[in-house]
């Protein structure tokens, strides 16, 4: 059985469309261990776990609004085999509960399994449902916390989400603690692999202004920390800080690439429509 651990604030709406998203998986077998923050309503929680009776839900309150600590109470309470990391405004496309299960049955050496983040709107989605072998250095990338999935025997040796990072922590490094749970899981000799087809949707949400700034301050402090508490060489460290330079000619290009291909087809419509009535 597959455990979703589900944390939430005050997303009530979110969390109730990642929970419809979950009525519509193609295999059964898996339960959703809600933690809500002290500051919702218990009267809310209950109410939202009533709107899906088909779904086996057990709520119960967080310790307080530091992520990482009530993920961690999640992880007490689960049931499963296995257990996912959700975020209260992702959704599942409806075949991940059974490709996370089919994965880790069919791969016993596998104990980290990371799916595809998509955006709401996301077009064809990937496929492919075999394991493709995750080097550790491709965890810093590409594996956002609602992609991730784990074998349960993972919390046996490692112990539980480090609560010195993540939002909410109440240190500066608000970032970080997922990588950080599948970086030890794989130093303790588990497997990462990532699934194409195991596709997770999630909103693409970019701050302006001052909260701009202040989420890239808190998440780079974050990712550092990351860094100097794994021992990572000063060249990955390098490589993390030009980063995002080395990309930007990248994103440019594409963005420039979308707007010519924009233009160009709006010429066209244009001008086969002088002869359109």
């Amino acid at each position: 059985m597959l455990s979703i651990i589900l944390v939430t604030v005050d997303r009530p709406q979110a969390t109730e469309r990642f929970l419809l998203s979950l009525t519509h998986q193609t295999c059964e077998d898996f339960e959703v261990v809600l933690m809500y923050a002290p500051g919702l309503d218990p009267a809310v929680a209950e109410g939202m776990c009533r709107k899906f009776p088909g779904l086996r839900i057990r709520a119960y309150p967080s310790p307080d609004t530091c992520l990482s600590r009530s993920r961690n109470a999640g992880l007490a309470r689960i049931r499963g085999d296995c257990f996912a990391i959700a975020d209260d405004d992702c959704v599942y496309t409806p075949e991940v509960a059974a490709r996370v299960l089919a994965a880790f049955r069919h791969h016993p050496d596998l104990g980290v399994l990371m799916g595809s983040s998509l955006s709401l709107d996301p077009g064809p989605l990937p496929e492919g449902e075999t394991p493709l072998p995750l080097p550790e250095w491709r965890l810093f990338t590409g594996c956002p916390s609602y992609v991730q999935f784990y074998r349960t025997a993972v919390t046996a040796v490692v112990d539980g989400f480090d609560e010195d990072l993540g939002v909410g922590c109440g240190t500066p490094w608000q970032s970080g603690e997922e990588t950080d749970f599948a970086l030890r899981a794989v130093r303790a000799g588990f497997a990462a692999a990532r699934v194409p087809g195991v596709v997770v949707l999630h909103p693409a949400t970019t701050p302006a202004g001052p909260a701009m700034r202040r989420k890239i301050r808190v998440y780079a402090r974050g990712r550092m920390r990351l860094l100097r508490k794994h021992g990572c060489s000063p060249a990955f460290v390098a490589l993390n800080v030009l980063y995002p330079l080395l990309v930007l000619p990248l994103e440019c290009l594409s963005a420039a690439v979308g707007r010519a291909r924009y233009r160009l087809c709006m010429f066209f419509e244009r001008f086969l429509s002088l002869w359109r009535h």
